[in-house]
């Protein structure tokens, strides 16, 4: 590996940490937002959904500018595809966020308190994506571990909160319309963890050169 490229990786690496910081600031506003009823607070995540989209574009434009440059061997080349992959993801977690932000003034108005369950989702979603950002900057894989095996508890958050909430739209059809809004932030912020996932798969088969998408 001669030293302008190595020196390009690791510059096209720490852009990709960056991003992961973006995302988990917008993520930690919009959950704050949607715990403590404040909307507002949602529309600096809304602004920030154009500076994660570009950022996105830029990082997987110079991704294939590296490519065409050095034309990297079989162990570099899977770095810059991980980068790739790995930045798509976060700017799919944005436009999670983004999703979620759309709703918060709907909770916002509503009389209804949240469910238990979606606070606590938030939460441990939230957890894992700091974990991710983290694990993404120590590229450290025994944590790539740990996220994967924590996005068990959020899928049954989520089915326990559909499930809740589907019964009680059945009884009570005046609710259905926060009813479905609190669904679609709980979904969302599953998708989240999913993402965080992903990464963290990402991250192992990059450190490990073990595929374990399959395996979780």
């Amino acid at each position: 590996m001669s030293v302008q490229f190595a020196h390009a990786l690791d510059t096209l690496l720490n852009r990709c940490v960056d991003m992961a910081a973006l995302v988990q600031g917008t993520c930690e506003q919009v959950t704050e937002a949607v715990i403590t009823r404040k909307p507002e607070m949602a529309q600096s995540v809304m602004d920030n959904e154009q500076q994660i989209d570009a950022e996105e574009v830029q990082i997987e434009r110079a991704a294939i500018n590296l490519l065409a440059e050095y034309q990297p061997s079989a162990q570099d080349l899977r770095t810059v595809f991980a980068i790739v992959k790995i930045n798509s993801d976060l700017e799919r977690i944005g436009d999670c966020a983004y999703n979620i932000a759309l709703m918060t003034s709907d909770i916002a108005q509503s009389s209804q308190e949240l469910p238990v369950e979606l606070s606590g989702m938030a939460r441990a979603t939230l957890k894992q994506l700091r974990d991710t950002t983290r694990c993404l900057g120590l590229s450290d894989p025994s944590l790539a571990d740990a996220i994967c095996q924590g996005d068990d508890l959020i899928d049954a958050l989520y089915h326990q909160i559909y499930n809740n909430l589907q019964t009680q739209m059945a009884a009570h059809a005046n609710r259905i319309p926060i009813d479905l809004s609190l669904i679609m932030v709980a979904k969302n912020f599953e998708r989240i963890a999913d993402h965080c996932t992903n990464i963290a798969e990402e991250i192992v088969f990059l450190v490990r050169g073990q595929i374990i998408r399959h395996v979780h």
